[in-house]
């Protein structure tokens, strides 16, 4: 058993989808440097160019700060400022809002446009 193993629990969805949830040593929001409270690891895939599917894994980080702008983490990360840990007795309502969070997540896709307008304001040295 891996020490990540030991630090992190399991969950399969109804939809067979399999989640890895680090509650403990989450590590601090890359974007404000916030402690982090759940941090989630999930199959996903994509279409290259090509049309081709390509499988890999995403991270996401609940943020208590970042996250709150989601529509889809408010409850959860209220859910988490009352009870602060995961017990028995909410352990149903947390599974169903962990799903809420990252089905919304699966469904985010990149900006393009921004995308491509950063790096080139990267490649100017003007970010």
């Amino acid at each position: 058993m891996t020490d990540e193993s030991r630090n992190a629990v399991t969950l399969s969805l109804v939809s067979g989808d399999e989640l890895v949830l680090k509650v403990d040593d989450v590590p601090d929001c890359l974007a404000c440097d916030t402690p982090g409270l759940l941090l989630v690891r999930y199959k996903n895939a994509w279409k290259n160019r090509t049309g081709d599917e390509v499988a890999g894994i995403r991270e996401a980080l609940l943020c208590p700060k970042c996250s709150r702008q989601m529509p889809e983490a408010v409850e959860l990360l209220a859910l988490l400022a009352v009870d602060e840990r995961v017990s028995l007795q909410n352990f149903e309502a947390f599974g169903e809002l962990v799903a809420e969070w990252i089905n919304s997540l699966r469904d985010n896709r990149v900006n393009e446009e921004l995308l491509r307008a950063e790096h080139d304001q990267w490649l100017r040295g003007m970010l």
